[in-house]
């Protein structure tokens, strides 16, 4: 009788523990996951997982804030007669490829694939929101991008936003035609401890 009791007992305790393992899973699967994804300091290749990584907010600031080589390459949008620049090299680190914000009223979304040298910037009239584009590691070669839920290629014709026209210029050439423009900050994602198991974004 004690032996039936000792393993009714086992078996409801591993069906609780069982449970709450998997309630743990799921709760760990329904969030982006930015330890997931593999960092090398040395390389700004993206990993190809499939984990879905959250698009960071990033402030604008002042030319004077920022530091860049003459010849380094920015993404030049103008919104409402304003000029704003995304310099490529902040934006080819992992989880950095997507740069998403109102501005001036307009939902902008500013992607670059550094594998692919693609970029494309999307803007959504319809709406006042943040547009919730969002990385999903490599497809193809190159960048893949979420959606609603549906994946797409970066430069997928089947995304449902508008293209939205921008210029590729250096920085020097920017900055002396846009002394009042304003710059995407860089972020930095610093590696916590192995407790943690898990990377934060510091903004510069």
């Amino acid at each position: 009788m004690a032996r039936k009791l000792l393993l009714a007992s086992f078996v409801i305790v591993a069906g609780i523990l069982g449970a709450y393992v998997t309630t743990l899973i799921l709760e760990s699967r329904s969030t982006p996951d930015y330890a997931a994804v593999d960092y090398d300091p040395s390389s700004n290749a993206m990993s190809d997982v499939a984990a879905i990584m959250e698009t960071p907010e990033r402030e604008f600031v002042t030319i004077d804030r920022v530091t860049l080589s003459d010849d380094a390459v920015v993404i030049a949008i103008e919104v409402a007669g304003k000029a704003y620049a995304f310099p490529k090299l902040f934006m080819e680190g992992v989880g950095d490829h997507i740069v998403t914000d109102v501005i001036e009223e307009l939902p902008l979304a500013v992607t670059y694939c550094n594998e692919t040298e693609c970029v494309r910037v999307f803007a959504d009239h319809d709406s006042d929101r943040n547009i919730e584009l969002h990385q999903q590691g490599l497809m193809n070669g190159g960048l893949a991008v979420i959606l609603d839920g549906k994946i797409y290629e970066q430069d997928s014709k089947e995304i449902p936003l508008e293209d939205y026209d921008y210029e590729l210029k250096s920085w020097s050439e920017w900055k002396t035609e846009n002394p009042d423009g304003l710059v995407v900050t860089e972020m930095i994602w610093e590696q916590e401890s192995e407790n943690e198991g898990s990377a934060e974004a510091t903004q510069l």
